[in-house]
């Protein structure tokens, strides 16, 4: 329960600094983490036991998005975001093969891996903000 209260706060703390000082990509990327986290929530159904597919739909959509705001994006931090959706993502397939007693792991990898995307999400509003701050008034 402490868990999911952590999560949620440091979800929320840097969605809503991304939608306050982020440009369009922070917000963008902020209202999928938190539309992605809603449905990955509704789509939790097996308790890890064998792979989430629901969640595995949810994460794999979350990487496409990033991908495509990565390729578009003038910025760097993106390719990050997406690069560590990809890792997360792969443990749902590493559970496919896995016939032992996975789901601790499998629920741990799933957790972990999301929060450098929140960090490459808050290194980029943060970025972003300083960018805005330092660029002369026209």
């Amino acid at each position: 329960m402490l868990v999911q209260f952590l999560s949620m706060f440091v979800l929320f703390s840097c969605c809503g600094a991304a939608l306050k000082w982020g440009g369009i990509d922070e917000r963008l990327t902020a209202a999928a983490l938190v539309v992605a986290t809603l449905a990955s929530n509704v789509a939790d159904t097996t308790a890890y036991v064998r792979t989430e597919t629901g969640m595995l739909v949810v994460d794999v959509l979350l990487f496409l998005g990033l991908l495509a705001l990565a390729l578009r994006s003038d910025r760097f931090w993106p390719m990050w975001a997406a690069a560590f959706q990809l890792v997360g993502t792969m443990f749902h397939f590493a559970s496919m093969t896995e016939s032992g007693d996975f789901a601790s792991a499998y629920y741990v990898a799933l957790i972990f891996w999301s929060y450098p995307v929140l960090v490459a999400l808050g290194l980029g509003t943060w970025l972003e903000g300083r960018h805005r701050r330092s660029a002369p008034l026209a």
